[in-house]
């Protein structure tokens, strides 16, 4: 596996980047990415209010934990990563992407795994919007509420990945499997990058 980073949005207390970093410890990731608001969820937007019905439990602040220092600590003293292995940034995601600098990202190699727990469609679709120019072969593209709304393709996480691939002419996803009653996992990779004896 070459060497890169893994990403998490939505990270509640840590849990899910401290089983991340156990379960890649043995691969070459140099660099992991939380991102969360540290607030819980953020107000609604007319579409996603629209769904509420289908899932009362997706509702403004909901899913809030810790702080960013205490959380922090939380993934530090439970992995015994190193400081400067680990970044958090604290924000709605519309608000603090968009000031990420994406060559910097890429200073750490290629993204090995994204792992996208953020429950909304607006906000899944602001995470793949970030994700489109990083996503590569091989990318582990992980939805945690991909079958939520009762797999419904018209809300939630679902509808914004279907919407992601039916417009963008840089990467698409295979289905890989589901996972833990709601979830589901992609491999990605990009459009028109063809490997020696494929089709032109």
């Amino acid at each position: 596996m070459p060497s890169g980073y893994y990403m998490e949005f939505g990270i509640l207390n840590g849990h899910g980047i401290i089983d991340a970093y156990r379960q890649l410890r043995g691969s070459q990731v140099a660099h992991y990415f939380g991102f969360d608001s540290f607030q819980g969820l953020p107000k609604l937007d007319e579409k996603d209010g629209a769904s509420r019905e289908l899932m009362p439990i997706f509702y403004e602040g909901n899913y809030k934990g810790g702080s960013e220092a205490m959380v922090r600590s939380n993934i530090i003293s439970n992995t015994g990563m190193k400081h400067d292995q680990l970044t958090l940034v604290e924000g709605f995601f519309e608000e603090s992407l968009p000031k990420i600098n994406i060559d910097h990202i890429k200073q750490h190699g290629e993204l090995l795994v994204a792992y996208i727990d953020c429950d909304l469609y607006s906000s899944t679709k602001t995470v793949l919007n970030f994700l489109e120019p990083l996503i590569t072969d091989g990318t582990w593209v992980v939805f945690d509420d991909y079958w939520c709304y009762r797999g419904s393709p018209y809300h939630g996480q679902r509808l914004a990945i279907e919407e992601m691939l039916s417009t963008t002419k840089s990467f698409g996803l295979t289905d890989y499997t589901n996972f833990y009653g709601f979830g589901k996992a992609y491999i990605g990779y990009k459009k028109g990058h063809h490997g020696v004896g494929d089709k032109k």
